[in-house]
């Protein structure tokens, strides 16, 4: 039971607000006619999270006490790399979320006046559910996130007694890692939405059109849809086409507004996954004193691999929901024994066979077989890094000591 009722996708979107605030990536809140903010206030607001980036990135890269990290010429190059995309992602995506806005609020409205015509066709889309797994995601990544910094903070002082620990740069790592989070967070989470849709939209479909002939082609008794009459399901259909039409404005809106942020994020995942993995196997064939921070740091990146893979996952979905409407669709055509239904259902699969929701940027679609890209690239990266690795002297400092530190502290 919530403090106030969840009816609309509004609501449902309400947690997520609070934590791009907090982070530069939302100039005004998610309402159903929301008031124009001062154009002032918002560059002002731009202005100051830029000048915060732009020192958190300083603190990182030049306010280090470790000059060497790893012994490792080629890591602690590749981490000052990464740490700029760190940065040029917070800056991007703090500006992007800030010109999209009219567009993300698109996103919102079209959803909304989608749930109201799905609650005449007797279809009900779970806010409250939405909201309440909102609350549960935001949770658990907060929960996950102290873990892995106190991870860290563990490693430095308790086994590589390292008393110069400087709480700057785990606030500026802090203030990155939650960054990369909200940008493919938010993404997903409307995305998860619009999924729920278009699996409303079959859920329609199977309540008005019969789809389970039996073996002598008549309707068996315990069908699992509602049989109406001719004039009623002409007119339910031609509500889903122009559903499916307006959820697929959504999707294409969708790719616009995150296309390029969520692609910025999986190249930075994919440099993170480089250099983690190549700590991982130094840490194993060395076995020194960096042994806990190169597992460490592999952990820290299958954590954010974690988000590409939801959001990879999410997006497979909406592409299996929009094939699946096009089974029920021909499903509907053979059960029907209107020859006025199936010239309309026959009309309707030409629109599913033009339109389809597809998750992409434009260079690649987001789907399972990007994973297996990224898995084979990084493979080949790793191998790469491995010969050359040896072409590099281990890095001590002058007293003899080793240099420590992590690729996220």
């Amino acid at each position: 039971m919530w403090w106030f009722t969840v009816t609309d996708i509004y609501q449902s979107i309400r947690p997520l607000y609070y934590p791009l605030k907090l982070f530069g990536l939302a100039v005004s809140p998610f309402n159903r006619s929301p008031a124009r903010e001062s154009r002032l206030l918002a560059w002002l607001y731009l202005f100051a999270f830029g000048a915060l980036y732009t020192y958190i990135a300083y603190v990182w890269m030049y306010l280090n006490p470790f000059p060497s990290r790893y012994k490792s010429v080629i890591l602690d190059g590749i981490e000052d790399l990464y740490t700029l995309m760190f940065y040029l992602l917070a800056v991007h995506g703090m500006l992007m979320f800030y010109l999209v806005r009219d567009k993300i609020g698109t996103i919102l409205k079209a959803q909304y006046e989608v749930d109201l015509v799905l609650a005449r066709l007797g279809t009900k889309v779970h806010h409250a559910k939405h909201h309440r797994q909102l609350m549960v995601a935001i949770a658990i990544v907060v929960a996950i996130a102290a873990g892995i910094t106190a991870g860290y903070y563990r490693v430095f002082i308790s086994f590589l007694n390292v008393d110069r620990f400087t709480l700057q740069r785990q606030v500026a790592y802090v203030i990155f890692m939650h960054n990369f989070e909200l940008t493919v967070g938010s993404g997903t989470f409307l995305m998860h939405l619009l999924r729920q849709r278009f699996a409303a939209l079959n859920d329609t479909l199977r309540m008005y059109f019969p789809t389970t002939p039996t073996s002598s082609g008549f309707l068996s008794v315990h069908t699992e849809t509602t049989v109406c009459n001719e004039k009623e399901q002409l007119a339910v259909l031609k509500q889903i086409k122009i559903l499916h039409d307006k959820l697929n404005d959504v999707v294409e809106l969708v790719n616009y507004c995150f296309s390029v942020q969520i692609t910025f994020c999986v190249g930075l995942c994919f440099v993170i996954g480089v250099v983690c993995s190549f700590g991982l196997f130094r840490a194993f064939i060395y076995r020194n004193e960096l042994f806990y921070m190169g597992v460490l740091n592999f952990i820290w990146y299958m954590y954010y691999l974690f988000f590409v893979l939801f959001f990879i996952a999410v997006g497979s979905k909406i592409t299996r929901e929009g094939k699946r409407i096009g089974v029920l669709v021909h499903k509907a055509i053979n059960c029907s024994t209107s020859s006025a239904v199936i010239n309309e259902l026959n009309i309707f699969s030409q629109q599913l066979l033009h339109r389809s929701p597809v998750i992409t940027c434009g260079l690649f679609v987001y789907d399972w077989t990007l994973l297996y890209t990224m898995i084979g690239a990084t493979a080949t990266y790793l191998i790469i890094l491995i010969q050359f690795d040896v072409s590099f002297p281990n890095l001590v400092n002058v007293n003899g000591t080793t240099a420590t530190g992590s690729a996220g502290s």
